[in-house]
């Protein structure tokens, strides 16, 4: 029982060491008018027993591209994969989930 349990204390430091491959995030913007835009961000997040590392795939996406600071940024479309509905609780144990915003920015003439 005790072999059990160190084995498996030490597996946690290379499980939350991964989460540095696991845990990134991206922002691409593209001019439509001098002014303003379209932007996609994207983020991978791993979650552990109900925990995400480093944070929500979803609230990554949204963090990084507001942190842009780009003006009268509108989100119009959002998903996170893999998304299983009543049985999301499921990832909840481990998976690894992908998000991705989209949406505009900036002021049309």
């Amino acid at each position: 029982m005790t072999r059990a349990l160190l084995n498996a204390t030490a597996c946690l430091p290379l499980l939350l060491g991964s989460t540095a491959i696991v845990g990134c995030a991206s922002v691409d913007f593209e001019r439509t008018s001098p002014n303003a835009g379209e932007f996609r961000s994207s983020a991978l997040s791993l979650t552990f027993f109900g925990f995400d590392f480093p944070t929500h795939a979803l609230l990554a996406a949204r963090a990084n591209a507001s942190d842009a600071q780009q003006p009268n940024t509108e989100v119009s479309y959002e998903r996170v994969f893999p998304y299983f509905g009543a049985f999301d609780w499921l990832l909840d144990l481990v998976s690894i989930r992908w998000a991705v915003v989209r949406g505009t920015w900036g002021y049309e003439d």
